[in-house]
């Protein structure tokens, strides 16, 4: 695996066991040159363990690891062209701004005239010029975050590993400094490998993700098609996925689900299994539900305003007893429905999604 890629990280067969628990367990891992990965996933699952034993924190009880095509599987920390962003910042108190973010300059002992302009360049990207001489506990829990940054970014590493950095704040400031974050990577080429367990962050940031669970991968690839074609149903959920339907063949492409039979784009390898919508691609039309697949009447039996549109649960309109379970439907307009107010609901064949293993319930 290590030959796969030139420039960039590499990991190859890693596992970690800690006492008797099994934090990682075989795990690949590539990330490309200039590449924001997320690792995603549970807490536990072992993606903050991975990142140590990436940044030289731990080592692994076995397994290589590549940046830029050198092993630095043994290489201690301070030795390897990687900094970490970590979720408490790990600022020092004692210093100001200029100094903190200098601090890894001076320890190498970098000209002085060397140190002023690449402070000042770096201060000046992340928008804090001016603000050299104030302390942390003078700064915002922003300000805070982009010092962080640019302590890590003034030493010029390979690779940036973030653990977490942004859960320390509000909901506004974190989807701002998301935006920063991502700007900030696009003109530096610098290739971020970011821990996470929000996935709105993940969708907003990384152009490649990993889905880990109990010390292993369950999922890896570009994130818009992770997010289009999750493996498996504890995939599905973990990146928020709802709308989960059973689904039987009927044939080649139509398939018998709890709403109708149902017109599927992506066929499914299976006959019968699970598939799922995302909330946003639901269609609901005020007139009457016309005859043909993907079509069925449904009520509102709730509605919540999401701060940009409405979440409606719609219940179908069904001729026995049996139990549906509601459907989440997410439009981005306040719309003037009632509860129990009758709508046509359709969804669009190409937007059914099966999941590839129906075994995983």
């Amino acid at each position: 695996m290590k030959d796969q890629i030139n420039k960039g990280l590499v990991c190859y067969d890693i596992s970690k066991t800690f006492t008797n628990h099994k934090a990682l367990i075989d795990v690949d891992l590539s990330v490309e040159e200039g590449d924001i990965l997320t690792i995603l996933g549970p807490s536990g699952c072992g993606k903050t363990t991975l990142l140590r034993i990436i940044a030289g924190l731990e080592l692994p009880d076995k397994g290589r690891i590549f940046l830029d095509s050198t092993e630095i599987t043994r290489l201690p920390a301070s030795k390897r062209e990687i900094n970490t962003v970590f979720q408490s910042y790990a600022l020092f108190p004692h210093l100001d701004v200029y100094s903190n973010v200098s601090f890894g300059l001076q320890a190498r002992k970098t000209p002085k005239d060397k140190i002023e302009k690449k402070v000042k360049d770096i201060l000046s990207l992340i928008q804090m010029e001016g603000l050299e001489k104030r302390f942390p506990n003078q700064l915002s829990g922003g300000q805070k975050q982009r010092v962080a940054l640019a302590r890590a970014l003034v030493n010029e590493p390979r690779l940036l590993l973030l653990d977490e950095p942004l859960s320390a704040l509000d909901a506004h400031l974190r989807s701002q400094v998301q935006q920063e974050l991502r700007a900030l990577q696009q003109k530096l080429g610098t290739t971020f490998v970011l821990v996470t367990h929000d996935h709105n962050e993940t969708k907003r940031l990384s152009n490649r993700l990993v889905v880990m669970n109990e010390g292993e991968i369950i999922q890896s690839g570009p994130t818009a098609d992770v997010f289009a074609r999750p493996a498996n149903k504890f995939v599905a959920e973990f990146l928020g996925a709802t709308n989960f339907m059973d689904a039987s063949k009927m044939s080649d492409t139509v398939f018998d689900t709890p709403y109708g039979p149902m017109d599927v784009k992506n066929k499914p390898k299976w006959d019968k299994g699970k598939m799922f919508v995302w909330p946003e691609k639901i269609e609901i039309h005020n007139d009457s539900a016309p005859a043909g697949n993907n079509w069925f009447v449904g009520f509102v039996k709730d509605q919540v305003f999401n701060g940009e549109g409405l979440d409606l649960m719609l219940v179908k309109d069904r001729e026995n007893d049996l139990p549906i379970e509601p459907l989440l439907v997410r439009v981005n307009t306040r719309l003037d429905v009632q509860s129990g107010q009758r709508l046509a609901v359709y969804i669009p064949p190409e937007h059914l999604v099966p999941l590839e293993n129906p075994i995983i319930h």
